[in-house]
């Protein structure tokens, strides 16, 4: 993949950390500079925000972290070299912005990948901020990161970065001019609109800054400018004064280069065993007091919900008191109810052993009505194919009945006529059977019988 063509007019803001680059970013960023569309949101170290596109910074940690480098950037390489793999990796990031007008970035670590940014981009324009050195270390004393911890074991580890950081862009303006831009951060403070001024006159590129509000005097500590912490500095560490004063030689000033001339010169002890432990130490300490004092706030606030809660309590307790009250009134109610139950239940229990007993017998008896109902069943069948002819035969008698019915009636009155007669021929009979002429004519026809003299009339 091959660089993608980028505008001249991209921005590169860079410095220490804690040197005041958000700032910077903040006023570019009203003034129409595309800082990108992914910013890392603010934290405690900066409320109103970082102005940090995360696809540079989360590339810049990336090839940290490859080569054993803590992702903030602590380390004293002259050089950070950056693989092949990454390098289509940060063509990509440029790819999606090439086509913007006014556009850059802004991350601290962005120092250390210089001549990388360079090379990728000929044409951009590398705006730089500086900072006092004790006013960085105290900055970095104050946040207390779980990044700086390091500075707790090493307090002097602090300095020597922000000396790192400052030469590799005093080395890397010396080779291209043209393209940079070295402020330091109190020209910007006390004159934003000087900011666009340098820009136009250094780099060439117009732009109109809108908003003159964003900056928060509270936000920079300086109050460590008229303690001893500079002549300290001055007096152990002689090479990050110089450094200083080097920065303040070259950088912009709208009426040439500026000087922010070093003040405070107060007289040291011949010797000091660790020379920054107790400036260390005392913004730890009031790290730990305003955290306590967060705590506290926080305290109060859980205080407050906590009382809220508490008479909220107490309200429902009493609800749940007359419910009690007359729960228990219920209770006892259901209490007799329950002993009826239970006379109820002993009764019924009886009453089931008796129903289990019969049913042990009915299921005996369904046993044998069973067997029965099978014969039945055959005979029904049987039944059955009788009826149909009886139903036959019913029909046709129905008919006759009808015809009987006439005949029967006209019957009953020659039968009454009849019976008379029936009953004087039945005695007459009944006389002459028992005579003796009969009893003779009886023997005499058995007797033809016997002999076979008799036909069958």
């Amino acid at each position: 993949m091959e660089t993608p063509e980028i505008q001249k007019s991209t921005l590169i803001i860079t410095g220490m950390h804690r040197s005041g680059t958000s700032l910077i970013a903040s006023l570019l960023q009203s003034a129409g500079v595309a800082l990108g569309q992914r910013l890392m949101q603010p934290s405690h170290g900066n409320v109103k925000g970082h102005f940090e596109d995360l696809d540079f910074v989360e590339f810049h940690e990336s090839v940290l972290r490859s080569q054993g480098i803590s992702k903030a950037g602590w380390t004293f390489e002259p050089q950070i070299q950056v693989q092949e793999q990454y390098l289509e990796r940060a063509k990509l990031i440029l790819l999606k912005r090439c086509n913007q007008g006014i556009w850059g970035w802004k991350d601290p670590r962005t120092t250390l990948f210089l001549h990388f940014w360079h090379e990728l981009i000929p044409n951009a324009k590398f705006i730089f901020i500086y900072r006092s050195p004790w006013e960085v270390v105290d900055s970095l004393y104050r946040r207390g990161y779980v990044d700086d911890s390091v500075f707790h074991y090493n307090p002097n580890f602090a300095l020597k970065l922000w000396c790192h950081y400052n030469r590799f862009i005093l080395d890397f303006m010396s080779q291209v001019p043209q393209h940079c831009l070295l402020i330091n951060i109190y020209s910007i403070t006390d004159n934003p609109i000087s900011l666009v001024k340098a820009i136009e006159e250094k780099l060439g590129v117009y732009l109109k800054l809108q908003a003159q509000n964003i900056y928060d005097a509270s936000l920079l500590h300086s109050e460590v400018s008229s303690s001893h912490r500079p002549a300290l500095i001055k007096h152990y560490f002689p090479e990050a004064f110089e450094l200083y004063e080097e920065l303040n030689s070259k950088a912009w000033s709208g009426n040439g280069l500026s000087s922010f001339p070093f003040s405070g010169a107060a007289q040291l002890p011949p010797y000091v065993v660790w020379a920054l432990q107790d400036w260390l130490d005392l913004r730890r300490w009031e790290k730990q007091a305003s955290n306590l004092q967060s705590e506290g706030e926080q305290f109060q606030s859980q205080l407050q919900q906590t009382e809220a809660q508490l008479a909220h309590s107490q309200s429902q307790l009493q609800q749940t008191e007359a419910q009690l009250a007359h729960s228990q009134s219920q209770l006892q109610q259901t209490e007799a109810q329950l002993a009826h139950s239970q006379s109820q239940l002993q009764q019924t229990q009886a009453q089931l052993a008796h129903s289990q007993s019969q049913l042990q017998q009915t299921e005996a008896q369904l046993a044998h009505s069973q067997s029965q109902l099978q014969q039945t069943e055959a005979q029904l069948a049987h039944s059955q194919s009788q009826l149909q002819q009886t139903e036959a035969q019913l029909a046709h008698s129905q008919s006759q009945l009808q015809q009987t019915e006439a005949q029967l009636a006209h019957s009953q009155s020659q039968l009454q006529q009849t019976q008379a007669q029936l009953e004087r021929s039945q005695s007459v009979i009944a006389a002459v059977q028992t005579s003796k002429f009969w009893k003779l004519r009886t023997k005499w026809f058995n007797f033809k019988k016997f002999v076979g003299l008799v036909n069958d009339v």
